[in-house]
């Protein structure tokens, strides 16, 4: 799946995406908090390998409303559990949870969880971050889902 984020002033963007099967989805978003979060999605969700997490499932077919429905329903797909994992992680992105005590939360749920998961996560979610801090107003990010894990 492509994912293209534009970057259309400082407090908005929009998220738009072509699915394998060529369909598409299209949201304008406030920045300030959903950019982040989104990113942060993208980098855990693909060094956890959850293939139905936010973006898997997007990718899938399923709508921005769909997912909200999703990720407060346990039985209904990864979303739940990349939700658990993102939260907390944006805490470590921004320096207000210690990345040892994310650790010891986060097994609870998620038992692959280790330190070297915590620093891969953060290194591709520098890259994006980079990435996103370089697209001029006006332009596009674009990366691809499953995420390769290369440079953007």
């Amino acid at each position: 799946m492509r994912i293209r984020l534009t970057r259309l002033s400082n407090d908005r963007h929009r998220l738009a995406v072509e699915r394998p099967d060529g369909s598409w989805a299209e949201q304008e978003l406030e920045t300030r908090s959903v950019l982040l979060h989104d990113l942060v999605h993208l980098a855990v969700e693909a060094e956890a390998g959850l293939t139905d997490g936010f973006w898997g499932r997007l990718a899938s077919g399923a709508d921005f409303e769909e997912l909200k429905r999703a990720a407060a329903d346990p039985g209904e797909s990864g979303l739940p559990l990349a939700e658990a994992l993102v939260g907390p992680m944006q805490a470590v992105w921004h320096g207000r949870l210690d990345p040892d005590r994310y650790v010891e939360h986060a097994r609870r749920a998620a038992p692959f969880v280790d330190g070297a998961f915590v620093e891969r996560v953060r290194a591709r979610l520098r890259r994006l971050w980079g990435h996103w801090q370089g697209t001029p107003f006006h332009q596009t990010m674009e990366l691809e889902w499953p995420d390769s894990g290369g440079p953007p």
